[in-house]
Formats: structure tokens, C-alpha cells, sequence
């Protein structure tokens, strides 16, 4: 039962707010609002200082010494696991390092971390 059925007014232009919401509900969905497109600018900046040096993320096959973050959120696992991508595994990475990959928790914050992760998976 909608509310003119029930004997409760809409009121006017109601349906027009509710259409305009959907709409740019929608629109946000494709285009990041401000705020998001500088954090993945900032992450951006945050991956070119600390990681284009080893790791591509334009291409899926790298010739440099790091896997490729290429679409790494959209594949079925990790480059060098067996593992489906994760955030968490990934901060842990960056903060820890690996048998290759330095250690960034003394450079990065958890925020910035969390910034280039972001970055990562917009890629």
C-alpha cells in the first residue's frame, strides 16, 4: 500500500527529490567526489615515491624486480600467492616487508598505508 493509499499526503515534489537522489547516487558510483579523486591522487604520489622503483601498475607483465599491481584487486589471487588479494595481507606487506621488499612502517603511517592501498585498488 503507498502512502496515498493509506490516506497519508505526499508531498509535492517529492518523487522529483527522490529522483534526483537516485540519480546522483548513481553518478557518484562513476565519478569519485572530490575528496576521493585527491586520496587517490595523494595515493598515487604515495606509489610513485615508494614503489614504482620495484612494482608496475600499468601493465601485468614487469620487467622490474617486484610483481606487478596491475588489476591486482580484480584477480583470483596474488602474484606470488596463492591467496585471493586482500587488504589486510597487503598492509601487512607494506608495513613488514618481505624477502626482497623493504620494511615501510617507519616511512608510512597506517593512514598512508591505507591511501596507497586505496590507489592499488582503484588501479
Amino acid at each position: 500500500m503507498n502512502p496515498t493509499q493509506a490516506g497519508m499526503p505526499v508531498p509535492r515534489g517529492s518523487h522529483v527529490i527522490l529522483a534526483c537522489v537516485l540519480i546522483a547516487t548513481a553518478a557518484a558510483w562513476q565519478h569519485p567526489v572530490p575528496w576521493e579523486r585527491n586520496r587517490l591522487l595523494a595515493g598515487q604520489a604515495l606509489y610513485r615515491d615508494n614503489c614504482v622503483v620495484c612494482h608496475d601498475i600499468d601493465k601485468a607483465q614487469s620487467k622490474k624486480m617486484g610483481p606487478s599491481f596491475y588489476q591486482l584487486f580484480k584477480r583470483d589471487k596474488m602474484p606470488l600467492s596463492s591467496m585471493k588479494p586482500n587488504r589486510e595481507y597487503i598492509k601487512v606487506r607494506v608495513r613488514f616487508g618481505g624477502p626482497l621488499m623493504p620494511a615501510f612502517r617507519q616511512w608510512l603511517s597506517d593512514s598512508e598505508i591505507d591511501t596507497l592501498i586505496d590507489y592499488i585498488q582503484s588501479r
